[in-house]
């Protein structure tokens, strides 16, 4: 096994950041069975001197007070999720040619395992150097994966921070998700009119004929560089000889405009019910806001003080718009102006999910800048 050496200037221990990570892909956690990692995570932060609980949702939150020169600084919430996706049970890491992967078998879980990593090691450093920290807040966060549930379940009256840093993006260290788009959820049902599909179809109306008439036209994928939409389940019928009398759908829409979305999330409804009419059928059609937009800045405070610590770890920071929602769009809903930083694992959701170990050691110093305001 290879693993990366520490280059000059840096704190953390490379070799023990990928133990860390190591240890932690191999803990599964698929949505919705977290409780081995975060009680894992609740230890170890505990140890690091940071006064941490597992809250009512399954979530691990901590806080840490500042202390030598930064004692008195604003604090800084950290984030990242421990929840997987499948196939992610029983992940046996390679590492090889300095990078980690799965064996091909399984995901291998750096999305959002990385992260974790990350500040757990930028913790640790700091604890053991006894290096002054701005006061912290800490959330990693159960069922990210499934709709963003464990941040939505936080007490945010507990919550003083008014900046975040989430640790849950893939692209190169350095990157800052600073424009995320809102999403709105879709859900239909189509109420036709049940008949035997051989004796009597006449008498019937399908859900099924109305959903697809409904579907066919309407704009879905990538509508432009802001906005995208799917539908993503269909359910709908009893028998293969029953004229199907009730479908459900769920979709949605996103985009980084809120015209665009509204539009859009209309555009949806508005084809469900009107191809129903014409068929003699019924759709109830239901869209609810699942997250706002994010839309931080670039001479915000945030950005700036961590353009300082990406420098100060001699990376060059860029600044980048995402299609995706994440706990930092839970954050910025609540008040709390919170950007995605870039991890370093590629191809996520995958089998073929690697990273590099050197990344692995440059988000953790990077991370730890953060934290000390190195720079």
């Amino acid at each position: 096994m290879t693993v990366a050496v520490r280059e000059a200037g840096t704190t953390v221990d490379p070799e023990r950041v990928l133990s860390t990570f190591l240890e932690l892909v191999r803990i599964d956690s698929p949505s919705g069975h977290e409780q081995a990692i975060a009680e894992r995570l609740l230890t170890l932060l505990q140890t690091f001197g940071v006064d941490a609980e597992i809250d009512a949702t399954g979530n691990v939150v901590g806080r840490r007070a500042g202390n030598g020169a930064h004692a008195d600084a604003a604090p800084l919430l950290f984030s990242a999720h421990m929840d997987t996706v499948q196939p992610g049970t029983g992940v046996k890491p390679v590492v090889e040619d300095g990078f980690v992967r799965s064996d091909g078998s399984t995901i291998l879980g750096a999305d959002d395992k990385a992260g974790i990593t990350a500040i757990v090691e930028a913790l640790r450093t700091a604890h053991e150097q006894a290096l002054d920290c701005v006061p912290m807040e800490i959330a990693f966060t159960v069922q990210e994966e499934t709709g963003l549930t464990g941040a939505k379940g936080l007490d945010f009256t507990r919550i003083r921070a008014s900046l975040g840093v989430v640790l849950d993006s893939n692209g190169p260290v350095g990157t800052i998700v600073n424009q995320a788009p809102a999403a709105d959820k879709l859900q239909a049902v189509i109420h036709g009119r049940a008949a035997h599909a051989g004796v009597s179809p006449e008498k019937g109306v399908s859900a099924v004929q109305a959903a697809a008439r409904a579907i066919a036209p309407m704009k879905l994928g990538r509508i432009d560089e802001e906005t995208t939409a799917t539908i993503g389940l269909i359910n709908g019928g009893v028998a293969d000889n029953i004229i199907p009398d009730r479908v459900e759908l769920t979709g949605g829409a996103r985009s980084r405009s809120e015209a665009k979305l509204q539009a859009q999330s209309e555009h949806m409804r508005r084809l469900l019910e009107d191809e129903a009419e014409k068929m003699g059928a019924r759709a109830e059609v239901t869209v609810t806001r699942s997250y706002g937009a994010i839309d931080v800045p670039p001479d915000s405070p945030l950005i700036g003080m961590l353009e300082v610590a990406l420098r100060a770890c001699g990376l060059e920071p860029r600044l980048v718009p995402t299609g995706g929602g994440s706990d930092a769009s839970v954050y910025n809903d609540h008040g709390i102006e919170a950007v995605n930083l870039g991890v370093g694992y590629t191809e996520m959701h995958s089998t073929t999910e690697h990273i590099a170990v050197a990344d692995l050691a440059r988000i953790a110093e990077v991370v730890l800048a953060v934290m000390t305001r190195r720079g």
